[in-house]
């Protein structure tokens, strides 16, 4: 499966410009052959907090629209990071979606962990269902963002479910950037998985600024394509989902669970 991650810097709270943005990128970027093109975190509006009631999407729209036409224009499967998102309820909920190559919704999750150190609870409502595991040609998925990366839970959720590819939409801090690192390389190790992983470059009007290094890390833990930390990067790789099963049998921790051994599962 072919991959295309895009890492750009988000304008904090200029929807349109972000918007524009990715239309630019979609236009520019040479998209034959690819499978999934991969967004990051809050894309649309950053974290401008504050104002995040003004930037929320109604029930995805008209984000969701925007993105499945350039799906079916350009033919690929978009996992298009996470929103500020409305449903029913006045609350906002930090909501990732993907889009097919047909221009179909065909999932969406809100973040579960919302970040103490970024004041998230005062401004964000947690999402209320687990993350599950969806199809991308044939093949299971799943999606995380950010600060779900801190807990390794969800991955085996999502890996005992059958996910072969969890992608991380993400703003993380630059302050931050080894646990980034790190925990990247060990949730594709601790669970034997490809993790697929975009991330923003620059910085927000409070001064936080953010990690850059995207990246695709195999099963193995050995990471494929990494992006810097300030440059606004197009990473491709392409994923060898064979391998996930020789990586299974060689190191066979699946087989080797003792579940009725662990307390709090």
């Amino acid at each position: 499966m072919k991959i295309k991650i895009f890492q750009f810097k988000v304008v904090d709270g200029d929807v349109k410009t972000n918007m524009n943005k990715v239309s630019s990128l979609f236009a520019k970027t040479d998209l034959n052959e690819t499978d999934v093109v991969v967004l990051p975190e809050m894309w649309t509006s950053g974290y401008d907090l504050k104002n995040i009631d003004d930037h929320a999407a109604k029930n995805l729209e008209p984000v969701k629209t925007f993105i499945s036409k350039l799906a079916a224009e350009h033919n690929v499967t978009v996992a298009a990071g996470s929103i500020p998102n409305k449903y029913s309820d006045d609350d906002v909920y930090n909501t990732a979606f993907t889009i097919d190559h047909q221009g179909h919704l065909i999932h969406e999750y809100s973040k579960i962990h919302l970040v103490p150190m970024l004041n998230e609870p005062e401004f964000l409502a947690g999402g209320n269902k687990a993350a599950e595991v969806f199809e991308i040609n044939g093949e299971k998925c799943g999606v995380v963002i950010c600060y779900d990366l801190r807990f390794p839970e969800i991955f085996r959720d999502l890996s005992l479910s059958g996910a072969k590819i969890i992608f991380v939409a993400a703003e993380w801090p630059i302050e931050r950037t080894e646990h980034w690192m790190t925990l990247l390389k060990a949730r594709a190790i601790e669970n034997q998985c490809y993790i697929v992983a975009s991330n923003t470059i620059g910085s927000q009007s409070d001064g936080t600024v953010f990690a850059g290094k995207s990246m695709i890390v195999n099963p193995f833990g050995e990471i494929m394509a990494e992006a810097g930390k300030d440059t606004e990067e197009i990473l491709t790789a392409d994923l060898n989902l064979a391998y996930i099963d020789q990586v299974r049998t060689d190191i066979p921790i699946f087989k080797s669970r003792r579940k009725e051994l662990y307390k709090y599962l």
